[in-house]
Protein backbone atom coordinates (compact mmCIF):
# COMPACT_ATOMS: atom_id res chain seq x y z
CA UNK A 1 0.00 0.00 0.00
CA UNK A 2 2.86 2.39 0.84
CA UNK A 3 4.42 1.71 -2.55
CA UNK A 4 1.16 2.41 -4.33
CA UNK A 5 0.76 5.73 -2.48
CA UNK A 6 4.35 6.64 -3.26
CA UNK A 7 3.86 5.89 -6.97
CA UNK A 8 0.65 7.93 -7.06
CA UNK A 9 2.36 10.82 -5.27
CA UNK A 10 5.35 10.76 -7.64
CA UNK A 11 3.07 10.57 -10.69
CA UNK A 12 1.06 13.54 -9.51
CA UNK A 13 4.22 15.51 -8.76
CA UNK A 14 5.58 14.83 -12.23
CA UNK A 15 2.24 15.76 -13.80
CA UNK A 16 2.08 19.11 -12.01
CA UNK A 17 5.73 19.85 -12.71
CA UNK A 18 5.22 19.13 -16.42
CA UNK A 19 2.17 21.40 -16.53
CA UNK A 20 3.90 24.38 -14.92
CA UNK A 21 4.90 27.34 -17.02
CA UNK A 22 8.65 27.72 -17.43
CA UNK A 23 10.49 30.61 -15.81
CA UNK A 24 10.69 33.74 -17.98
CA UNK A 25 14.42 33.10 -18.47
CA UNK A 26 13.88 29.52 -19.63
CA UNK A 27 11.02 30.50 -21.91
CA UNK A 28 12.97 33.39 -23.42
CA UNK A 29 15.98 31.18 -23.98
CA UNK A 30 14.01 28.58 -25.90
CA UNK A 31 11.84 30.87 -28.02
CA UNK A 32 14.12 33.85 -28.65
CA UNK A 33 17.75 32.99 -27.93
CA UNK A 34 17.48 29.67 -29.77
CA UNK A 35 16.88 31.62 -32.97
CA UNK A 36 20.69 31.91 -32.99
CA UNK A 37 20.61 28.30 -34.19
CA UNK A 38 19.44 29.58 -37.56
CA UNK A 39 21.38 32.85 -37.65
CA UNK A 40 23.39 31.52 -40.61
CA UNK A 41 20.26 30.65 -42.60
CA UNK A 42 20.56 33.29 -45.35
CA UNK A 43 21.66 31.84 -48.71
CA UNK A 44 24.80 33.94 -49.00
CA UNK A 45 26.03 32.59 -45.64
CA UNK A 46 24.71 29.06 -45.51
CA UNK A 47 25.30 28.38 -49.19
CA UNK A 48 28.94 29.40 -48.80
CA UNK A 49 29.24 27.25 -45.68
CA UNK A 50 27.89 24.19 -47.52
CA UNK A 51 30.20 24.86 -50.45
CA UNK A 52 33.17 24.96 -48.04
CA UNK A 53 32.23 21.48 -46.77
CA UNK A 54 33.24 20.04 -50.14
CA UNK A 55 36.57 21.82 -50.69
CA UNK A 56 39.59 19.58 -51.17
CA UNK A 57 43.23 20.66 -51.42
CA UNK A 58 45.55 18.71 -53.73
CA UNK A 59 48.53 19.16 -51.41
CA UNK A 60 46.59 18.03 -48.32
CA UNK A 61 45.55 14.37 -48.39
CA UNK A 62 43.64 14.87 -45.13
CA UNK A 63 41.24 17.19 -46.97
CA UNK A 64 40.02 14.37 -49.24
CA UNK A 65 36.23 14.22 -49.08
CA UNK A 66 33.89 11.23 -49.03
CA UNK A 67 31.22 12.99 -51.05
CA UNK A 68 28.42 13.57 -48.58
CA UNK A 69 29.85 16.23 -46.28
CA UNK A 70 27.43 19.02 -47.25
CA UNK A 71 24.45 16.66 -46.97
CA UNK A 72 25.58 15.56 -43.51
CA UNK A 73 25.93 19.19 -42.48
CA UNK A 74 22.34 19.92 -43.55
CA UNK A 75 21.19 16.74 -41.80
CA UNK A 76 22.75 17.92 -38.54
CA UNK A 77 21.15 21.35 -38.96
CA UNK A 78 17.75 19.69 -39.51
CA UNK A 79 18.14 17.68 -36.30
CA UNK A 80 19.09 20.80 -34.33
CA UNK A 81 16.11 22.76 -35.65
CA UNK A 82 13.71 19.85 -35.06
CA UNK A 83 14.91 19.58 -31.44
CA UNK A 84 14.50 23.32 -30.85
CA UNK A 85 11.03 23.23 -32.42
CA UNK A 86 9.99 20.27 -30.25
CA UNK A 87 11.23 22.05 -27.11
CA UNK A 88 9.31 25.21 -28.01
CA UNK A 89 6.10 23.32 -28.73
CA UNK A 90 6.31 21.58 -25.34
CA UNK A 91 6.41 24.87 -23.43
CA UNK A 92 3.29 25.54 -21.37
CA UNK A 93 2.38 29.22 -21.38
CA UNK A 94 -0.60 31.00 -19.98
CA UNK A 95 -0.33 34.69 -20.75
CA UNK A 96 -1.17 36.20 -24.13
CA UNK A 97 2.25 37.77 -24.66
CA UNK A 98 4.05 34.48 -24.18
CA UNK A 99 1.56 32.65 -26.41
CA UNK A 100 2.08 35.15 -29.25
CA UNK A 101 5.86 34.91 -28.89
CA UNK A 102 5.73 31.11 -28.81
CA UNK A 103 3.55 31.03 -31.95
CA UNK A 104 5.94 33.30 -33.86
CA UNK A 105 8.95 31.26 -32.78
CA UNK A 106 7.24 28.05 -33.91
CA UNK A 107 6.38 29.68 -37.24
CA UNK A 108 10.01 30.72 -37.70
CA UNK A 109 11.45 27.29 -36.95
CA UNK A 110 8.85 25.56 -39.14
CA UNK A 111 9.63 27.86 -42.09
CA UNK A 112 13.39 27.39 -41.89
CA UNK A 113 13.02 23.65 -41.30
CA UNK A 114 11.08 23.31 -44.54
CA UNK A 115 13.82 25.09 -46.48
CA UNK A 116 16.57 23.01 -44.85
CA UNK A 117 14.70 19.81 -45.73
CA UNK A 118 14.01 20.82 -49.31
CA UNK A 119 16.09 23.54 -50.94
CA UNK A 120 19.20 23.29 -48.77
CA UNK A 121 19.19 19.49 -48.98
CA UNK A 122 19.02 19.75 -52.77
CA UNK A 123 21.77 22.38 -52.72
CA UNK A 124 23.96 20.16 -50.53
CA UNK A 125 23.52 17.28 -52.99
CA UNK A 126 24.66 19.58 -55.78
CA UNK A 127 27.68 20.66 -53.73
CA UNK A 128 28.64 17.08 -52.85
CA UNK A 129 28.06 15.94 -56.44
CA UNK A 130 30.03 18.86 -57.88
CA UNK A 131 26.93 20.23 -59.58
CA UNK A 132 27.10 23.23 -61.84
CA UNK A 133 27.45 26.73 -60.46
CA UNK A 134 24.31 27.72 -62.38
CA UNK A 135 22.17 25.01 -60.72
CA UNK A 136 23.46 25.93 -57.29
CA UNK A 137 22.96 29.64 -57.86
CA UNK A 138 19.40 29.04 -59.04
CA UNK A 139 18.56 27.23 -55.79
CA UNK A 140 20.08 29.97 -53.65
CA UNK A 141 18.19 32.63 -55.62
CA UNK A 142 14.97 30.67 -55.15
CA UNK A 143 15.49 30.71 -51.37
CA UNK A 144 16.36 34.41 -51.44
CA UNK A 145 13.31 35.32 -53.50
CA UNK A 146 10.65 32.90 -52.23
CA UNK A 147 11.55 32.24 -48.61
CA UNK A 148 13.69 35.02 -47.17
CA UNK A 149 11.02 37.76 -47.17
CA UNK A 150 8.58 35.77 -45.02
CA UNK A 151 11.35 34.35 -42.83
CA UNK A 152 12.79 37.81 -42.21
CA UNK A 153 9.32 39.05 -41.31
CA UNK A 154 8.83 36.28 -38.75
CA UNK A 155 12.36 36.84 -37.39
CA UNK A 156 11.48 40.51 -36.88
CA UNK A 157 8.22 39.54 -35.15
CA UNK A 158 10.06 37.20 -32.79
CA UNK A 159 12.56 39.91 -31.86
CA UNK A 160 9.90 42.60 -31.44
CA UNK A 161 7.80 40.36 -29.21
CA UNK A 162 10.94 39.09 -27.49
CA UNK A 163 12.06 42.61 -26.60
CA UNK A 164 8.66 43.38 -25.10
CA UNK A 165 8.68 40.08 -23.19
CA UNK A 166 12.21 40.70 -21.85
CA UNK A 167 11.26 44.19 -20.73
CA UNK A 168 8.03 43.00 -19.08
CA UNK A 169 9.90 40.31 -17.14
CA UNK A 170 12.98 42.45 -16.38
CA UNK A 171 15.33 40.12 -18.27
CA UNK A 172 18.82 41.48 -18.76
CA UNK A 173 19.24 41.12 -22.52
CA UNK A 174 21.87 42.73 -24.73
CA UNK A 175 20.32 43.17 -28.17
CA UNK A 176 23.64 44.09 -29.78
CA UNK A 177 22.82 47.76 -30.14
Amino acid sequence: MKHLLFIIFMSMSLFFTACQSPSPETFFGKVVLNTNLVADFAPERYGKQLEQETVEFADMPSSKKVGDEAQKSVGIKIQIVEKALKDIKELNVSDADAKALKEQSIALFEKVLSVYKNEYTAYAKLCDGKGSAEEKQALLQKIEKNDMPSINEVFDNVYTLGKAYAEKHNLNVNWGN
